[in-house]
C-alpha cells in the first residue's frame, strides 16, 4: 500500500501550476473535453514514468523536451479563430488536443523528473493504486477548478480578459518549458 500523504503531496506538488491553467482552459472547453484532456495527460505521464522513467531519462536528453514548449507558444500566438457553427465532435477533439498538449508541455518532463524517484519504489500493486488515486485527485482538482471558475468576480474577469491572457500563458508557459528542461541553455552553448 503506497503512502497516501506521500502521494498526496506528489499530487499537489507537480500539479497545482496546472490548476490555474485549468482556470483559464475550463473558461474555453467544455468540462467534459478538460476531463478527457486532464486525465489522458496525467495518465500518459504516469505510465512513462511508471514503466519507461528511467529509460527516458537515460536515452532523451532533458533539454530535447523542452522542444514540447514550442506548441503551447505556437498556441498562444495562433489564437483561437473558431467558426460559430463548428461546435461539432471536431470541436470537442479540438478541447481535448488542446487540454491535453497543455498539460504534457506544461507538466510532462517536470512530473516524470518527480515521479520516476517515487514510482520506482513502489511495487506493482502499490503503483496500480497510486494510478487509480491519481485519478480521482485529477477530477477532483478539475472539479474544484470548475467550482472556483465561476465565482462571479473570477468569471466576470475571464468573460473580459481571459482570451488574451489565456493566450500570454501559453506563450509564457512555452518559454517556461523551454527555460526549465535547460533547451534554450542548450542552444546559447551551441553558440
Amino acid at each position: 500500500m503506497p503512502d497516501l500523504s506521500l502521494v498526496t503531496m506528489l499530487f499537489i506538488g507537480v500539479n497545482l501550476d496546472f490548476f490555474v491553467i485549468l482556470l483559464f482552459l475550463l473558461q474555453k472547453y467544455r468540462f467534459r473535453d478538460n476531463f478527457i484532456g486532464y486525465e489522458l495527460g496525467m495518465l500518459i505521464v504516469f505510465a512513462i514514468s511508471a514503466l519507461a522513467g528511467q529509460l527516458i531519462q537515460t536515452v532523451i536528453p532533458t533539454w530535447a523536451i523542452g522542444f514540447l514548449g514550442l506548441l503551447p507558444i505556437y498556441m498562444g500566438i495562433k489564437g483561437e479563430n473558431e467558426d460559430e457553427d463548428d461546435q461539432s465532435k471536431s470541436a470537442s477533439h479540438r478541447g481535448i488536443i488542446a487540454v491535453l498538449t497543455m498539460y504534457l508541455a506544461s507538466c510532462g518532463a517536470d512530473n516524470i523528473a518527480v515521479y520516476v524517484p517515487v514510482l520506482a519504489t513502489m511495487t506493482t500493486t502499490a503503483i496500480l493504486i497510486t494510478m487509480v488515486y491519481f485519478i480521482v485527485l485529477t477530477a477532483v482538482s478539475l472539479t474544484l477548478a470548475s467550482f472556483f471558475g465561476q465565482i462571479p468576480i473570477i468569471k466576470r474577469i475571464f468573460e473580459r480578459w481571459g482570451s488574451p491572457l489565456s493566450r500570454l500563458i501559453y506563450i509564457l508557459i512555452g518559454l517556461f518549458v523551454m527555460f526549465d528542461t535547460g533547451l534554450i541553455q542548450f542552444i546559447i552553448n551551441l553558440f
